[in-house]
């Protein structure tokens, strides 16, 4: 191919979590090129919502707009931010979820095993109770991600 022929420049984001501007989550996994536009295209994955856990949907976005800036309000915030599932903080149920399932899958990847990531609770009464049985659920996160961490050699971001 001559020079006159190359490929635009692909920007590329780094596989990973990301969190949406919104709230959700999600697995961004490959950016790739359009066969038609040449236009930069990133592959994510939902990992919310009624999608199959075992499985999320996988969805498509230009790159462009996926790494975009958002207005809310009177702020710029990005339309998706990165976040480390290595250091993110474990304090609700759709964040262990997600450090869940992209830590599981990093596991998979690897060919390594361990234990499955602990059951989330069933008894919670609501009243915020000290001692709540999610406070032992994110701990036991914490300790499951730490793991996880270990036997895969990648120590925590500081």
């Amino acid at each position: 191919m001559c020079s006159a022929e190359r490929l635009p420049l692909l920007p590329v984001l780094p596989a990973g979590l990301y969190r949406h501007y919104k709230g959700g989550w999600y697995e961004v996994l490959y950016t790739v090129r359009c066969s038609e536009t040449l236009q930069g295209m990133t592959i994510y994955r939902a990992l919310y919502g009624n999608d199959d856990p075992v499985e999320p949907a996988m969805w498509v976005r230009p790159t462009a707009m996926f790494s975009e800036q958002v207005t809310v309000g009177n702020t710029t915030v990005p339309r998706f931010a990165p976040h480390d599932p290595r250091s993110v903080v474990l304090a609700d149920v759709a964040t262990a979820r997600a450090v869940a399932w992209v830590l599981g899958q990093r596991l998979q990847h690897a060919g390594a095993t361990l234990r499955p990531p602990p059951p989330e609770p069933t008894t919670c009464c609501g009243r915020g109770c000290n001692g709540c049985v999610w406070e032992g659920y994110f701990a036991a996160m914490q300790h499951w991600r730490s793991d996880v961490l270990d036997l895969l050699c990648t120590p925590a971001a500081s």
